[in-house]
């Protein structure tokens, strides 16, 4: 074999070498490269969670740091005082009664109102709405008031002319006195001579029409509050 045979032979073999280490060389460099983005897509599940979801303890950790509003009401609260809460626990809150009268077409003129619920013995009054006034007490005690249906709930006493309204409410606070229950009578016939003077009917305090049946309930309330007032005066 001649040095020019020999020549072109490794010539040969050095360009086969050459290219196998490039050809190596490029099947290696993706593999680093998906080596890598391997370890960080380890590190994005390591951060997130299994299906890409952040790890319970850090949810909830972020969800007690920073609550969503909307989820307030969700929350249990704590229990919010009595609305008839007294200062003494011993005593009973007043029973509240309310009646309403309201107009079947229209309204009531104010006159006409004037008129009937003076008749009635109402009496215009405090907080510009009617009373009915304890007349055996020297006028000293309320038995029940009547107010606008309409808000705020006063009369206009020095302008009844321009004045209608849909409806009056009659409402009584009763803490277990012996004459309550006459309060309630009275109430009752006040109510229903309003009712059929002017053209209206009385409802209950859920604004159904009051019936003979409704009427005894409210009997027993009283008679029911008068004992709880009267078993707290001996404690």
């Amino acid at each position: 074999m001649d040095a020019t045979t020999v020549r072109l032979i490794l010539i040969v073999l050095g360009a086969i070498l050459i290219l196998a280490l490039y050809l190596w060389e490029r099947s290696r460099g993706p593999d680093e490269e998906g080596s890598d983005d391997g370890d960080d897509e380890d590190d994005t599940h390591e951060a997130a969670g299994p299906g890409g979801r952040e790890p319970q303890g850090r949810h909830a950790r972020d969800h007690v740091d920073d609550p969503d509003p909307e989820d307030e009401g969700d929350r249990p609260q704590a229990p919010a005082a009595r609305a008839d809460a007294a200062p003494d626990e011993g005593v009973p809150a007043p029973l509240l009664l309310q009646l309403s009268v309201a107009k079947r077409y229209g309204e009531f003129p104010g006159l006409d109102l004037l008129e009937v619920a003076e008749s009635c013995g109402l009496r215009p009054g405090d907080m510009d709405i009617f009373h009915c006034l304890d007349e055996f007490d020297d006028g000293t005690r309320v038995y029940f008031s009547m107010a606008n249906m309409v808000k705020p709930g006063t009369f206009p006493f020095d302008d009844m002319e321009g004045f209608n309204t849909p409806g009056m409410m009659l409402f009584a606070q009763l803490d277990g006195r012996p004459e309550d229950l006459t309060i309630l009578e009275e109430m009752i016939a006040t109510a229903r001579k309003l009712a059929t003077t002017l053209g209206g009917d009385v409802l209950d305090e859920t604004r159904r029409p009051l019936t003979v049946r409704k009427e005894e309930e409210l009997r027993k309330s009283v008679l029911a509050n008068e004992a709880r007032f009267a078993r707290a005066a001996r404690r």
